[in-house]
């Protein structure tokens, strides 16, 4: 079956499911094609400053980003408070974005609000865990290699993932 895009619009959903399936902490994640980048949002249940969350992860990003030989060429960061959640966005390109480091800013995420981070507590089992891992590594690449041409967003809603395109 040969796609319009040359598959990379089902890459890129399947990018975003398999993040969303793979770590739970993350709320919504958002493919942005005019800077060819992803939005990640995760909530916690008290306010952030934007500025103690980037003194918090830039570093240690950046000492990542050091170890890999990489540079990131997109990186903002986000807060807002709605409801009595705050709401963080991570915005990071897709060239210099790996798998491992989408791993890394979930896990500090998880460490430094142990108690206030909102998530779907759902089990996967490891050998699952290593394969969604695998498929966010190749789709990954695919999408670093060919623009999607289109803006996608998956959410988490109810322990199901929902992607819209648009």
């Amino acid at each position: 079956m040969q796609y319009k895009d040359g598959g990379r619009l089902q890459d890129g959903v399947g990018l975003l499911t398999s993040i969303l399936m793979r770590y739970t902490e993350v709320g919504s994640v958002h493919y942005w094609r005019e800077q060819h980048a992803l939005k990640f949002t995760f909530m916690v249940t008290q306010p952030q400053e934007v500025k103690s969350l980037r003194e918090f992860l830039i570093p240690a990003l950046e000492f990542f980003h050091q170890l890999e030989g990489m540079k990131m060429q997109v990186f903002d960061i986000a807060s807002r408070s709605e409801e009595g959640v705050c709401v963080i966005t991570i915005t990071r390109d897709v060239d210099s974005m790996s798998q491992r480091e989408v791993g890394l800013i979930v896990e500090l995420l998880k460490r430094k609000f142990t108690k206030q981070l909102v998530y779907d507590e759902m089990y996967l089992p490891e050998d699952e865990q290593i394969y969604q891992e695998e498929m966010i590594t190749q789709m990954l690449s695919s999408i670093q290699c060919n623009d999607i041409n289109k803006n996608v967003v998956a959410l988490r809603e109810e322990g199901k993932v929902l992607v819209f395109k648009s």
